[in-house]
């Protein structure tokens, strides 16, 4: 929505998700169906690594294929459902979004992890592991789907649950208390884009993105979920003046800060030359997500 006519408005939250008000400058449009999700970490008692994923509303997204029902009722395995091999056409009830996951990882000293990446843990070490539990869009899984179902591309990994990549947290939507933190990215008063022009952006960046998955205590040259999210506001040009810009969040803080302690001078050694590049694309983030604010 566009918000003109005044210095500042307060914007509500959305009546079907946890989301916080917030004073934004006028003119500054929030991005009613693309949400920010958080999980922190939490340490003690149980532990939990917490995450960090992007989500993009659908109307359709609760409409399911007969064959998924029927799946479902008989409460089949995820490895005999696939078995079957057939093709979706409808979201089945798993949410659009993307998140950045590890495969099994491994630890390398106190508080530093480290493992191959994939978008929305598509891989086959988690992928195993759901392949025994029943097939439901409404409880966590190991793993997500990274590919949308094209029937088009021949070459297309065949996504065998919803015609939507997803993350395994998505189902956070029916388990509201489970998530910290939602807000929604905002654009600028000068930004003319369509919601649906940076739904687009937000794939293309989800498709493209190649890291490893690491965690150092919010080091500067670490990739985890917090990351993928902060890097890809950042290339979307979003800004989050809810939560970043009000401060909120200590992992983008700390992050952020240890970024640009190590290039406080720009860094001329090509080994880190992606990282310098996050320095400036945080750096830019912090700064319009501030912008996005009421003065």
């Amino acid at each position: 929505m566009y918000c003109t006519g005044a210095t500042s408005i307060t914007c509500e939250s959305s009546s079907n998700d946890k989301t916080i008000e917030t004073t934004v400058k006028a003119g500054t449009r929030k991005l009613e169906n693309i949400l920010i999700r958080r999980i922190f970490m939490k340490i003690g008692g149980i532990q939990s690594p917490g995450h960090y994923w992007i989500e993009i509303i659908h109307d359709d997204e609760d409409e399911t294929d007969d064959f998924i029902k029927e799946a479902r009722e008989q409460k089949l395995t995820e490895k005999q459902f696939i078995s079957m091999n057939k093709e979706c056409t409808k979201a089945n009830g798993f949410r659009e979004s993307y998140g950045w996951y590890p495969d099994d990882g491994r630890w390398d000293g106190w508080a530093n992890f480290k493992g191959n990446g994939f978008l929305n843990g598509d891989c086959n070490y988690r992928i195993k592991k759901d392949k025994e539990h029943n097939l439901f869009h409404t409880e966590e899984r190991e793993a997500g789907r990274r590919n949308h179902q094209k029937k088009d591309d021949k070459h297309q990994e065949k996504n065998h649950l919803s015609i939507r990549p997803f993350d395994p947290h998505q189902h956070g939507r029916f388990h509201e208390d489970e998530i910290d933190f939602t807000t929604h990215p905002y654009l600028l008063p000068d930004d003319s884009r369509t919601e649906e022009q940076v739904i687009e952006e937000i794939r293309d960046f989800a498709a493209k993105f190649e890291d490893e998955w690491s965690y150092k205590r919010h080091g500067y040259n670490e990739t985890c979920c917090h990351t993928f999210v902060f890097l890809l506001l950042a290339s979307c040009n979003l800004a989050d003046p809810d939560c970043i810009g009000a401060q909120k969040d200590p992992y983008f803080k700390e992050y952020k800060n240890n970024l640009k302690k190590r290039f406080k001078n720009q860094n001329n050694n090509e080994a880190e030359k992606k990282f310098y590049q996050r320095h400036c694309m945080t750096e830019q983030l912090h700064d319009i997500s501030r912008l996005a604010q009421a003065k």
